[in-house]
């Protein structure tokens, strides 16, 4: 579970809050603080894995706020939720390393569209962390950049793709710095080859893949995939 801590002065959008992120599976609200006093506290005792900032406070400026998390808590991210709209917020904010900048009022969707974000940073760096080798170039720009990543619906997927399927095969190809075949990704994820290189060429056809061939010792040509 990702572990959330919310710090709002404003009770009832602390609230509301809470309730958008407890509906997104895998998340939990461990604490919510309404000032500066309680926002240090609870950062300490609970050491959340994500924090949901405001700027605005009566005793505090939520930029300084996050200076002071980014300095003694560098493990834990943040998304700044604030009614701020000025260049210099935006900016200090980025500066300091924030994962996303919502503005309020909160939008439902854009809310669950960082979470699931959120959500699958977080699987991709475990998986590269239990890599026993030094991370790719290629490896990194697909965590940085988010690079697979399909924005159709599924009621568009098309006949013999299935979402749940679709999503273990970009889990696994996600994190590749090498050629992938059919055969070694069926293994991997407990599908057949046919399945595996049908879940393959539909990437290739969306433009998240390429695909070349490539000769065996014994001259059988064999289809590999490569993150674009």
């Amino acid at each position: 579970m990702i572990r959330v801590l919310i710090i709002e002065d404003d009770v009832r959008i602390a609230e509301i809050n809470r309730r958008l992120v407890e509906k997104v599976a895998g998340y939990t609200v461990v604490g919510i603080a309404t000032d500066e006093k309680q926002a240090k506290e609870q950062l300490h005792f609970l050491r959340p894995d994500l924090v949901l900032l405001d700027i605005y406070f009566p005793d505090m400026s939520g930029l300084d706020f996050l200076r002071y998390l980014k300095q003694s808590e560098r493990s834990i991210d943040v998304i700044m939720i604030t009614a701020a709209k000025d260049m210099k917020s935006v900016r200090a904010s980025i500066q300091n390393g924030v994962f996303d900048f919502i503005m309020k009022p909160v939008i439902y969707e854009r809310m669950l569209e960082t979470l699931q974000k959120y959500k699958q940073f977080q699987h991709d760096m475990q998986m590269l962390s239990q890599c026993n080798s030094n991370v790719s170039q290629q490896q990194i720009d697909a965590l940085m950049r988010g690079r697979i990543e399909l924005t159709m619906k599924e009621s568009y997927y098309p006949k013999g793709i299935d979402k749940l399927t679709l999503d273990k095969v970009l889990t696994y190809v996600r994190i590749l710095d090498e050629g992938l075949s059919a055969e070694r990704l069926g293994q991997n994820i407990g599908i057949s080859r046919s399945t595996a290189r049908r879940y393959l060429e539909y990437l290739v056809s969306e433009g998240a893949l390429r695909a070349d061939v490539q000769y065996g010792s014994v001259g059988r040509p064999e289809r590999m995939y490569h993150i674009i």
